[in-house]
């Protein structure tokens, strides 16, 4: 069926119609010039055609009018109709597009979730089960772990055998000086450089026994706090040392277990050594920072030599075994994690020790 009707007239008035459609040109005679036409009457529009056509006999014009006619509302719904439809296309395809670039990140994602977790201690190898694109670079990040852990262990028990081996020739030595053909002058020069090997040696191997698990492995704290404070009063069992902390006690910290035995082993060691009798510790956390607080009743150190406490072989007391290189140490472990260690005279008259540890670097 036709969507157009015709009227077609010479010039002697003679016509005609496709259809009935009088009412329209009715309308369109007056608006009407060769060419196409669109008029609008009573909230209606008429779309159509008009042309003359000339020959030697006679003339013909021709006018084409669309059948239905339409109103202004109705043009404005279907323009918006089409605006709709082009908006939920435009939409449908960016989230075709968000959908798919976020399937193809995952792996990089889940990927940065698993780094994030190593750096934090919660785990100490990548996932393999990765896509093929990423199989060789994770495998070999774990081998370069594997190969750490494996480098470290060795020089720790180097460390250790060597403190060991060392007990028997200088027994030994220290059992020849006592010869009288040695004058006792050198014999005692002998004896106060013996003791100051004895008590490096001391200090090695109690670092062994305090020793945790390697990198990848985040720290309990609780747990290792309880375990060193046990072990520092088994060395000095003559000194009291009070913990007060207000952490959770299933609290981990991306540290690793050496590192931080390291650190609080040390300071509790040095300040059950000077102490008169007490040690206070103190832990808690602030602004995902731990704090690690460790103050003794001892002499304590004049304001003035506090920046040298940290100097390796340095000794404040020449009259006490003891040596700068342990909290030299710590200085340096407690760096490496982006934290700090500060040192001041504590009220109950001893050395105060505040060392800051931040989650993450």
């Amino acid at each position: 069926m036709s969507q157009y009707s015709v009227h077609i007239e010479d010039s002697q008035g003679r016509s005609f119609t496709s259809e009935n459609i009088e009412p329209k040109l009715q309308v369109v005679e007056s608006f009407r010039n060769p060419g196409i036409f669109h008029i609008s009457y009573n909230d209606r529009s008429i779309l159509g055609y008009y042309k003359i056509f000339n020959n030697r006999q006679d003339k013909l014009s021709v006018t084409i009018i669309e059948k239905s006619s339409y109103s202004p509302n109705t043009l404005d719904k279907i323009h918006g109709l089409i605006w709709i439809i082009s908006f939920t296309i435009l939409v449908t395809i960016s989230m075709i597009i968000f959908i798919g670039v976020t399937i193809a990140l995952k792996p990089l994602k889940m990927m940065s979730s698993q780094l994030t977790s190593l750096k934090n201690g919660e785990r100490n190898r990548l996932d393999e089960n990765v896509p093929e694109e990423f199989t060789e670079l994770v495998k070999h990040l774990n081998r370069l772990l594997e190969s750490y852990d494996k480098k470290l262990s060795r020089s720790r028990h180097l460390a250790a055998d060597i403190s060991h081996s060392l007990k028997t020739p200088l027994a030994v030595i220290n059992s020849m000086i006592n010869d009288e053909a040695i004058p006792t002058t050198i014999a005692s020069q002998i004896k106060s450089q013996l003791s100051e090997m004895h008590e490096l040696i001391d200090t090695q191997m109690r670092k062994t026994e305090m020793s945790g698990q390697y990198i990848g492995k985040a720290t309990p704290i609780i747990e290792r706090t309880l375990a060193l404070v046990d072990v520092v009063s088994r060395i000095y069992p003559y000194k009291q040392i009070h913990l007060q902390e207000t952490l959770p006690r299933e609290l981990v910290w991306p540290i690793d277990e050496r590192d931080f035995n390291e650190i609080l082993g040390n300071v509790l060691d040095n300040a059950s050594k000077w102490c008169s009798q007490e040690v206070h510790l103190h832990l808690k956390l602030h602004d995902d920072t731990l704090t690690i607080l460790v103050e003794d009743d001892g002499p304590g150190v004049a304001s003035h030599q506090l920046a040298d406490l940290t100097r390796r072989q340095k000794r404040l007391d020449e009259k006490t075994p003891g040596y700068g290189l342990g909290l030299s140490i710590v200085e340096e472990i407690t760096n490496d994690y982006g934290g700090a260690m500060h040192f001041s005279i504590s009220p109950k008259g001893g050395l105060r020790v505040l060392i800051e540890l931040p989650r993450s670097i």
